[in-house]
């Protein structure tokens, strides 16, 4: 009794600790720097919970879109002490990748910037043994709630979800996982789950629902705030990658993708108490279709379901939903590699698409969605990683209600630079969907969706 008393009383303290330091870091706010202490030099933070095994490697994708030099500080973060800050700067009209390793399962990366804004991405190399590339953007934001759909623990498949923390003060959140015949699981060792402050965790959903098709993974944040995201492994395969989906669902979700071998799955998460209204349309380049069977089989309630798909060349899935539910798509490369997206919640008339590939040779691809009415005109200029002369911007008009692919000989001519895409008119929606390695260039492929570039940030 006494010694329960004892941790009972431990487990107050730190709770009253870590809540005490979350409300100083909301209320008062992170000591500014000389770089962010000026409202004409704003600054923000980038969340890469990308994961990583032994002999793994990640390149973190930093472009910039503006006109003056961001100062960045780069933060490598896993199980045990943060690795020692690391100070960069990306030029103007210019992509700035750095290469890490990510030895740990639970590796992640925390990027600050200051001065300006920039588009921030992983590609993450798999190796001792494990092989394939994956793919993101990173997270903007760190939340409460996470819906994490993409988990698929089969035969010869692992799947993990990795949680980042990379504040001062400790996080406190509990795990349920969502399955398409069992009640939610939520274990007790992932129950009230402490991170300490500037760690990072993987949890190995196998261990708590073997055998599913769809595991998907909501996480519930007691104290603090985190940031999530799925690592996918196939034994046979590669592996793939997909950002959570901070605090509510979207209604309508838009899931890009492309140049893969025609199988994907959409994986649908429901948490609300009934079955959902689901709507869901395929955008190809020739026409829009209705998919009917996602709607006449929409998931019970309180579960995942996956859906099989077949999707031909540059395609992408328009997701109408009640709220309470997440989606995410995974598509399989030529070589049994997969790509994953969450896709994202609404159109927008200016993004930047970071690379998707690891190395040379490469076959880099371009998704260019436009789920609006109207066409959708827009310009495409490359932010280059080295310098040199860079080609010309290109115009593309894609059709509404139509997804299209990206100039072959643009997207080519510097397959490792990031893309600029500004909107004359309409709105769409862009992915990187790329093959690169092996003997003839297809031996990984990976997707990653393009992140949408802040009103004040547009280039003119």
């Amino acid at each position: 009794m006494r010694f329960r008393g004892q941790v009972g009383w431990a487990l107050l303290v730190l709770a009253v600790f870590v809540a005490g330091g979350v409300y100083l870091q909301r209320e008062v706010g992170p000591k500014a720097s000389a770089a962010a202490s000026s409202e004409a030099a704003p600054s923000g933070a980038w969340f890469c919970p990308h994961g990583g095994g032994p002999e793994w490697a990640v390149t973190l994708e930093l472009a910039n879109p503006g006109t003056e030099p961001v100062q960045v500080r780069v933060t490598g973060l896993s199980g045990r002490r943060p690795s020692t800050p690391q100070s960069l700067t990306v030029q103007p009209g210019a992509e700035l990748l750095v290469n890490e390793s990510a030895e740990e399962r639970d590796s992640a990366t925390f990027i600050e910037y200051f001065g300006g804004w920039v588009a921030a991405g992983w590609v993450i190399h798999a190796g001792g043994g494990e092989k394939g590339v994956a793919a993101e953007p990173c997270l903007p934001r760190a939340a409460e709630r996470w819906f994490v759909p993409d988990g698929l623990t089969t035969e010869r498949q692992d799947a993990y979800v990795v949680i980042m923390n990379p504040f001062a003060t400790g996080a406190i959140f509990t795990l349920t996982l969502y399955t398409q015949k069992r009640a939610p699981i939520t274990a007790g060792s992932w129950t009230n789950v402490v991170l300490a402050p500037r760690r990072s965790r993987a949890f190995r959903l196998n261990a708590k629902a073997l055998g599913e098709g769809a595991v998907s993974t909501l996480v519930d944040v007691k104290v603090g705030r985190v940031a999530a995201a799925s690592l996918g492994l196939a034994e046979l395969g590669g592996i793939r990658s997909s950002i959570g989906v901070a605090g509510s669902p979207p209604e309508r979700t838009i899931l890009p993708a492309g140049f893969a071998q025609g199988a994907s799955t959409l994986v649908v998460m429901n948490t609300g108490e009934a079955r959902p209204k689901l709507q869901a349309t395929l955008l190809s380049k020739e026409n829009s279709q209705p998919l009917g069977s996602l709607v006449q089989n929409a998931p019970n309630a309180a579960s995942a379901q996956p859906y099989p798909l077949t999707m031909e060349g540059p395609s992408a899935i328009d997701v109408r939903s009640t709220p309470g539910v997440a989606v995410a798509l995974r598509t399989l490369g030529v070589s049994a590699d997969q790509g994953s997206t969450a896709g994202t919640s609404a159109p927008s008339g200016a993004w930047v698409v970071l690379p998707s590939v690891a190395g040379t040779p490469v076959h880099p691809g371009l998704i260019l969605t436009n789920p609006g009415d109207v066409p959708a005109v827009v310009r495409l200029s490359l932010l280059p990683s080295t310098p040199g002369s860079v080609p010309p911007s290109v115009t593309v008009t894609v059709p509404p209600g139509r997804t299209v692919a990206g100039p072959k000989l643009f997207v080519a001519a510097e397959p490792f630079a990031a893309i600029v895409l500004a909107a004359e008119s309409g709105t769409l929606v862009p992915a990187a969907a790329s093959y690169s390695l092996g003997q003839d260039g297809f031996a990984t492929y990976a997707v990653s969706l393009g992140v949408p570039i802040p009103q004040a940030w547009v280039p003119s």
